[in-house]
């Protein structure tokens, strides 16, 4: 039987441990058949071929963004206007090896504009993982350090534990197919190894206070292309393009998840 926290209990772990976890957010008997929907669209010539876009090659998803048990959180720390910065599939193959520790963007080093060392000691970006596929230590969840969202070090910063090696007290979070977790986009976090035999399936979706400015992930975009000249070519070519969606895309969209994407609509000149 699932059990259900309460958004007080959410904040608390959040705040404590830098993530928690919300159960049975997509219903069971949807989960299966978003799952094969997303395979397909990620499999598909028009997402690889139209940058990786998820949410203009396919809508099925979005609707559950708007999902009352994580916005409360969402909302509760980031405040009342919000907005979605990164919609994606997140597909681990079988017999995937482990990643390196990284924090995610703003915080992260691997892209422009990111926020350097000492992290500040506020919550200003969160990450949620959607679960389609059951996330366990032998199909490859999630690794993370609980309380890392309070040490204000980059992961790949150089000035703290080896990115590349395990750490005595990371552990693995494990969920079922329908499961969320949110976390405070400063903690550390990696993939682990993927030892089933199938994929590891799940979306991201990233959120953002309305201040923030996702201007800098356009590459075409002035502010982009600034923030990459200071901070570096090498940073300039990892950072992922802003999404841009339609207005036939956007104007079907769940009336609760449209106030989340308006800002990811591509404007006719």
């Amino acid at each position: 039987m699932t059990s259900h926290k309460t958004t007080g209990d959410n904040l608390e772990s959040l705040q404590e441990s830098g993530y928690t976890l919300i159960e049975g957010v997509i219903p069971a008997d949807k989960v299966q058949s978003l799952r094969e929907a997303v395979e397909t669209t990620v499999d598909s010539p028009q997402y690889q071929e139209g940058g990786r876009d998820f949410l203009a090659c396919d809508q099925q998803f979005v609707k559950y963004v708007g999902d009352s048990r994580v916005n409360d959180v969402v909302g509760s720390v980031l405040g009342e206007y919000y907005r979605v910065s990164f919609t994606n599939a997140i597909i681990r193959q079988s017999h995937d090896k482990r990643g390196a520790w990284h924090s995610d963007w703003p915080f992260g080093s691997g892209g422009a504009a990111f926020i350097p060392e000492p992290f500040p000691d506020a919550v200003m970006y969160l990450t949620t993982v959607w679960m389609l596929t059951p996330f366990s230590t032998s199909t490859g969840g999630t690794l993370i350090i609980p309380g890392s969202h309070k040490w204000q070090i980059d992961p790949l910063g150089g000035k703290g534990p080896n990115p590349s090696e395990s750490h005595p007290e990371e552990i693995h979070v494990s969920g079922k197919p329908g499961d969320v977790m949110i976390f405070d986009s400063r903690m550390w976090h990696a993939k682990p190894n993927n030892d089933a035999a199938h994929r590891r399936v799940a979306m991201r979706v990233c959120f953002a206070p309305w201040w923030l400015n996702l201007d800098v992930l356009d590459p075409e975009s002035i502010e982009g292309q600034r923030m990459a000249a200071e901070a570096g070519a090498n940073r300039a070519t990892s950072s992922p393009p802003m999404p841009k969606i339609s207005n036939k895309v956007f104007d079907n969209l769940p009336e609760n998840v449209k106030p989340l994407y308006y800002h990811w609509v591509q404007r006719q000149q």
